[in-house]
């Protein structure tokens, strides 16, 4: 099947006017022949032969003419099987008949300022933005599609925030192209930015487009000394030779925000140019005067292979097996190490979600993108029937949640189909100042009722005060799905898990406003208060799983809401509510008997006082007896809260008894969690004492272990 780059430069050649003579241009030490078509206002340069390069990473440049000519209209594309520079230094240069007439010492701003590049993969146009306005990236966009190509196949390489907004309020944000957090996920684009310029050696092409050239690399070519020296000639010119009509080698050639077209990956930034480069020049100069034989430049370039390899920032950046190696270079790749330059890799992974194809709207009216599916048209009707008369859609976007179809389903644990992922969705209308984000996973079970199972679960524990989602039921049906499927929305719980609290929100605010002055004692209690307050809900709700035995305690759950205390006078953790319904009403023994309560009791505290324990050895500005009293306050409070919500409509609660099946259990269990609330309350002294002994246990282990056992013997 055509792809829709090689299907437009085919419609080109057939609609549009060639002219009439090709230019000849030797670069990069290939000669290359470049025709010329027009298409109304429209002008496409494109390299003779270049249908059969489209498979590797094709340079693509996209300019408006008035940018080269003044006054001139339409839009300029150029297609090369070399790298971005082999089409734009003949075209600023004027060499391109009379496209572009731009003094030499305008031509550097022009290149960074004005011409968009792109490269065809995989069939599509993957556009980069790099140091370009992002108005004139959309203008390039725009133009692109006017010419008859989808939505699905023009991409942006880069996450910028103008570009994630832009698309984002489009409901687009899938054409900014996601990033991967899985290993496998960036081994795939690692191999795909692999790119050769012309010589034999193969680089790594960023999106910012710079040729990133790997230790490996370096070493396979400095090992072609030996068995191919001809070869390994041209691989050197390449590196430091001085392309026609370029003012530099690539390796000294200013490329993006200190980097080289071609630069050393893994050396700190500057220090390839000022330890590499100089030898390379010495030895090609070597050869050409004839000083330098093959064997006396094996020998040398072997040296500087030894010296590479020593420059490494790491040691692990030599192996491209290696994680660090994968990671780092991927960054490199997608730009993002310039985003969170200092913070580490973790934040670059895009929150573990992937956006996919839905709806632009227009006046409330959804058109929907290509390849949106039944499931994605079925979640974004879904949203009407949630707003008020006269309320308008303005955008929504979905998502996938990454990594749920091998962790299985919230609710039981079980393993999970394709059509089992979690979905996102993430709207705003023009009655709102901020946008509102729904969850839709499928649930668990067909069984007819298990939907109102988990409704009336939601709804008990809301009314009795646990601070649960919202939960809503839909139904998909339609010519694609054989028989109805079963999904459940709920609202996106407002903050993050214990384990992702960022760092900073700990500490005190420094002189200058930093954050140098050591850790606030006053939010880790805080924080201490508030999981003792969630204990209380977890225990209400008799979590339990019994594939793993434990009570779904302190494993991302429990969502913490920061925001601005005006007694602390600073940010600190507000709130804390529940994400999952997993385990709900799941303690298998319902018996009423002193030694069952007993065995409860004992159970959720030690899961409790671990789970305090950890947090204590992370933020450990309190001790962790004060931590362990912040805590029960907290469980004590919301125990006592919630049974006087009970006491206090005990006929409601205790008749409550929906038509969901026998099967399900639900009045029995439900029964026993509120006579087990009762009993919470009345041991709430005998809880603390016993919590507190739990901790101390727990601190002891840990000091006879030594400090780096986690509190476990070896």
């Amino acid at each position: 099947m055509i792809s829709p780059a090689a299907s437009l430069l085919r419609r080109v050649k057939r609609e549009a006017v060639r002219r009439p003579r090709a230019v000849a241009a030797r670069t990069m030490g290939v000669d290359r022949v470049f025709k010329a078509w027009d298409l109304g206002d429209d002008t496409f340069v494109l390299q003779d032969g270049i249908a059969k390069h489209l498979g590797e990473h094709s340079s693509v440049l996209l300019i408006e003419k008035g940018d080269l000519v003044r006054g001139a209209r339409g839009h300029l594309m150029t297609v090369t099987s070399g790298n971005h520079a082999v089409a734009a230094m003949p075209l600023l240069s004027g060499a391109f008949w009379d496209l572009a007439h731009i003094p030499p010492h305008r031509r550097g701003q022009v290149l960074t300022e004005k011409i968009v590049c792109a490269n065809i993969v995989e069939g599509r146009i993957e556009i980069s933005q790099r140091e370009v306005p992002f108005q004139t990236v959309e203008g390039a966009d725009v133009w692109l599609r006017s010419l008859g190509l989808g939505l699905d196949s023009v991409v942006f390489t880069e996450r910028s925030d103008a570009a994630i907004d832009h698309f984002r309020r489009l409901g687009q944000e899938w054409r900014v192209k996601p990033l991967a957090w899985t290993r496998e996920g960036m081994d795939l684009a690692i191999a795909a930015a692999r790119k050769r310029i012309a010589s034999s050696i193969r680089y790594y092409h960023s999106s910012r487009g710079v040729h990133f050239l790997t230790y490996p690399e370096f070493h396979a070519f400095a090992e072609r000394a030996k068995t191919d020296f001809p070869a390994f000639v041209r691989d050197l010119r390449e590196l430091v030779g001085v392309p026609e009509g370029n003012e530099f080698s690539y390796v000294r050639q200013p490329k993006y925000r200190g980097h080289h077209e071609i630069e050393f990956f893994g050396l700190p930034r500057g220090l390839g140019v000022e330890r590499i480069v100089p030898l390379l020049e010495r030895i090609v100069e070597g050869i050409v005067l004839l000083r330098t034989d093959a064997q006396a430049a094996a020998r040398q370039i072997s040296e500087v292979d030894t010296l590479f390899k020593s420059l490494l920032a790491r040691p692990q950046l030599a192996d491209s097996s290696r994680t660090d190696f994968t990671e780092s270079l991927y960054m490199h790749l997608t730009g993002e190490i310039y985003a969170v330059a200092g913070q580490g890799s973790a934040p670059a992974f895009d929150d573990r979600r992937i956006a996919l194809p839905g709806a632009t709207y227009e006046g409330g009216v959804p058109h929907f993108h290509p390849g949106t599916d039944e499931r994605s048209r079925v979640l974004l009707s879904s949203i009407r029937w949630l707003m008020n008369k006269d309320e308008r859609i303005e955008y929504a976007n979905v998502y996938e949640l990454r990594g749920d179809s091998a962790a299985g389903d919230e609710e039981t644990g079980a393993r999970a189909t394709p059509d089992d992922g979690t979905r996102e969705i993430v709207y705003k209308t023009d009655r709102m100042p901020l946008p509102v984000s729904l969850i839709e996973k499928r649930l668990a079970h067909h069984d007819k009722g298990y939907g109102s199972y988990l409704l009336a679960r939601a709804e008990a524990f809301r009314a009795l005060g646990v601070n649960l989602c919202e939960y809503r039921f839909l139904r998909r049906t339609g010519t694609a799905v054989r028989k109805a499927l079963y999904f459940y929305l709920r609202t996106r719980c407002e903050g993050t898990s214990a384990d992702d609290i960022p760092v900073a929100f700990f500490q005190k605010s420094g002189e200058f406003g930093g954050s140098d002055a050591g850790e606030d004692p006053q939010v880790a209690l805080a924080l201490a208060a508030l999981m003792g307050d969630a204990a209380a809900q977890n225990l209400a709700l008799k979590k339990y799983d019994p594939c793993t035995g434990d009570c779904r305690f302190g494993v991302g759950k429990e969502i913490y809401r920061f925001g601005y205390d005006l007694k602390a006078m600073r940010l600190m953790p507000l709130a804390v509510s529940f994400c999952s319904l997993r385990g709900t009403l799941g303690w298998p023994d319902l018996s009423r008997t002193e030694e069952n309560l007993s065995a409860l009791f004992d159970f959720y505290m030690g899961a409790y006082a671990t789970a305090l324990f950890e947090l204590h050895r992370n933020h450990p500005s309190v001790s962790l007896e004060e931590a362990g009293k912040r805590f029960f306050d907290g469980f004590e409070h919301r125990s006592r809260a919630m049974e006087w919500t009970f006491t206090t409509s005990r006929e409601q609660f205790e008749n409550f008894n929906p038509d969901i099946g026998a099967r399900f259990g639900f009045r029995r269990r439900w029964l026993f969690a509120l006579w087990a609330l009762e009993r919470q309350v009345r041991r709430l002294g005998a809880l603390r004492a016993d919590f507190k002994a739990k901790l101390a246990a727990l601190e002891a282990g840990a000091s006879a272990c030594g400090p780096e056992s986690n509190g476990k013997p070896e």
